[in-house]
């Protein structure tokens, strides 16, 4: 044993084997001595495992066991045959079909609270059994297997899904890459908030591939439990937004916010769901969204306390849902009644309006007389374009100048005259279009066509916006964003010119970078209590090209001033970089830094002129362009590098 040798021994050891002695075999110091006998071949290298790959090559259910055939290599592909430890989740599914009934098991060797049996085949190759009670040779279940971090050293694999064999239960109906769309990729979400508390809480298939929805569903069922920890979330819970308070209760967080905001209807579930989606009604499923569904006081038709999952699908089978929770039919047919063609902006001959004239076709292409459509109000609006951003000299702080009269033309288009705009300038850029609401019986689609994105540079992509924003940016009344523009719709108004007041009184620019970094990224909703939204937090790195076209050279920034203020008199500016990057670098020495770039918070605005609205007299504010130095240091590769998941 080593540990018994001591150190003068262990010297004599190394001399012998070295063939070391005082003396040459003359007595004489310095003289070859004769060559020795071969020496016995060297050692093989240590094996060294970091990190461990598994695959599920077989499972089977029996009575009251699961039994699953695996293999393990280390990161060289080399077996690892002292495999000692594996944790194995199993979940079945009830005489509904629903993913209910969940062990949680580990064998360990050596350890007096391991169960089942491990054995080791050869080549890498195991055998695992563990008791699941519940399990029958009929059973349809999922789960993944986790080897190592046992006593031999080797880290735990990945979690490895069971693969898809006549056990494997079809129960999602959610797709991952729908996922991934708002979320980004799972396995590269590393220290971001963007998928909630464990991102490392995913699965691989054998051909490493992560595994999002099915892995999830392992622990987060689809019926709810009563026994602390995940079980009283189920996967309906936590993709509804409805989710456990920690005592007993329900909170809205999360996907919550989808429903309400400008983005998503909750009635179209293939924003998340497969396209072609059948659902299994549950008591948990459906109560995520009618919370009071079992309530006695309930305002249901029928009464639902006391149902059970069996219940519902006796009168909710398929096909049997509404409109509701299909693919908002009644929206889509809305948003196709009509499809509007932006053919120009351009003055009046007297150069006193700008004219933007337009052409429309129903869902069968055929021609509308716009002056004739009854069930949509499309108003022209148009200004014009300085230091890259939308003027807004309108009807009010923070909107473009819209169409108060028009006419239909001999070729059947029309024209909106815009009368508020600005007066006209011999090197004027116009910007313009048509926007305004479709009626249908749950509310309203947007019309939204311009030529904002011929006339307007921006390093954002606003058809990126539809990844997550999935109902076209429904807002302001549903009659902004649509299909065809997405958030570039929205900076005719959200200009650095804009410097209307917010909802609620705060002073933050309105302007579309740092409105949106704010909204999305910035302290928008931390300074006032909000639940986050699911894809962000505050100062955790993002995909800039998730929004972006990729395109991030601050150098090509426009440099208008972005305009704030709490009203029409106490106006400032704020450098347009500084603007957008104070969203989420709050810190006095960020805003110090920003400063020593050529940065400014606080630049003094005064009226350039005074503007006659539709509804009065306004300020029109016209602060001299600001370039800052930020791109000398900051260049778009080091942008992107910095700003990644």
């Amino acid at each position: 044993m080593m540990k018994n040798i001591t150190k003068y021994k262990v010297a004599l050891c190394v001399a012998a084997a070295m063939g070391l002695s005082a003396c040459g075999s003359d007595g004489k110091d310095g003289n070859d001595g004769a060559d020795g006998a071969p020496g016995a071949p060297g050692a093989s290298a240590p094996i060294v495992t970091t990190s461990g790959v598994a695959k599920v090559l077989d499972w089977q259910y029996g009575e009251g066991e699961i039994s699953v055939e695996f293999s393990v290599e280390n990161q060289d592909g080399i077996a690892i045959e002292d495999l000692d430890r594996v944790q194995l989740f199993s979940t079945l599914t009830n005489e509904f079909g629903m993913l209910a009934d969940t062990v949680d098991v580990t064998y360990f060797e050596g350890d007096e609270n391991s169960v089942g049996t491990l054995t080791h085949t050869g080549e890498g190759i195991y055998q695992l059994t563990m008791p699941h009670a519940a399990v029958t040779p009929e059973s349809m279940g999922v789960g993944y297997i986790r080897p190592g971090n046992g006593n031999n050293g080797m880290p735990r694999t990945m979690r490895v899904m069971l693969t898809k064999t006549d056990h494997y239960a079809q129960v999602t109906t959610t797709e991952d890459a729908k996922c991934v769309s708002c979320h980004g990729e799972f396995s590269a979400a590393t220290a971001n908030s963007a998928w909630g508390w464990h991102q490392h809480h995913y699965a691989l298939d054998n051909d490493q591939q992560a595994v999002i929805v099915e892995s999830c569903i392992t622990c987060h069922t689809q019926t709810e439990k009563q026994n602390g920890g995940w079980a009283n979330n189920t996967m309906a819970m936590i993709g509804h937004g409805t989710m456990s308070d920690g005592q007993g209760g329900r909170v809205s967080k999360g996907h919550a916010s989808l429903w309400t905001n400008y983005s998503m209807d909750m009635k179209r579930c293939s924003t998340c769901h497969q396209d072609d989606v059948v659902f299994t009604p549950s008591i948990n499923g459906c109560t995520t969204c009618h919370s009071d569904l079992l309530d006695a006081s309930s305002s249901a038709a029928i009464p639902h306390a006391g149902f059970t999952d069996g219940s519902c699908s006796n009168c909710h089978g398929e096909g049997t849902f509404a409109y509701q929770h299909q693919d908002g039919a009644e929206r889509d047919e809305a948003l196709n009644r009509y499809k509007f063609e932006l053919v120009s902006v351009a003055r009046s001959a007297d150069k006193a309006t700008i004219e933007v004239t337009a052409k429309a076709t129903d869902a069968d292409g055929k021609a509308v007389d716009i002056a004739s459509i009854s069930d949509a109000t499309p108003r022209g609006w148009a200004t014009v374009v300085k230091h890259g951003e939308a003027v807004l000299p309108g009807r009010d702080a923070g909107h473009v100048a819209r169409s108060i009269s028009g006419k239909t033309n001999a070729d059947g288009s029309y024209t909106y005259v815009i009368e508020h705009a600005m007066a006209y300038s011999a090197d004027e850029v116009l910007l313009g279009g048509v926007d305004g609401r479709i009626a249908y019986a749950a509310g309203n689609a947007p019309i939204s066509v311009s030529n904002v994105k011929d006339v307007r540079r921006t390093s954002s992509d606003g058809m990126k916006c539809l990844t997550c924003h999935t109902e076209g940016l429904q807002g302001h009344g549903g009659q902004r964003g649509g299909f065809d523009l997405g958030g570039d719709a929205c900076v005719q108004c959200h200009s650095a010119y804009n410097w209307e007041v917010a909802k609620n009184g705060e002073d933050y620019p309105m302007a579309w970078g740092p409105f949106v970094h704010n909204i999305h990224f910035g302290d928008y909703n931390q300074t006032r209590g909000l639940s986050k939204m699911p894809t962000t937090d505050k100062n955790k790195k993002v995909e800039c090209v998730a929004c972006h076209t990729g395109d991030i050279e601050l150098d090509n920034v426009a440099p208008a001033v972005v305009l704030t203020g709490v009203d029409e008199n106490n106006v400032y500016g704020i450098t347009p970089i500084a603007a957008n990057c104070v969203t989420c670098h709050t810190t006095d020495s960020a805003k110090m830094h920003m400063a020593n770039l050529g940065g400014d918070f606080n630049i003094p605005v005064t009226p350039a002129a005074v503007h006659q609205g539709e509804s009065g007299q306004y300020n029109l504010f016209d602060p001299a362009p600001v370039t800052e130095a930020c791109g000398v240091c900051h260049s778009p590769a080091q942008m992107a590098e910095a700003h990644q998941y």
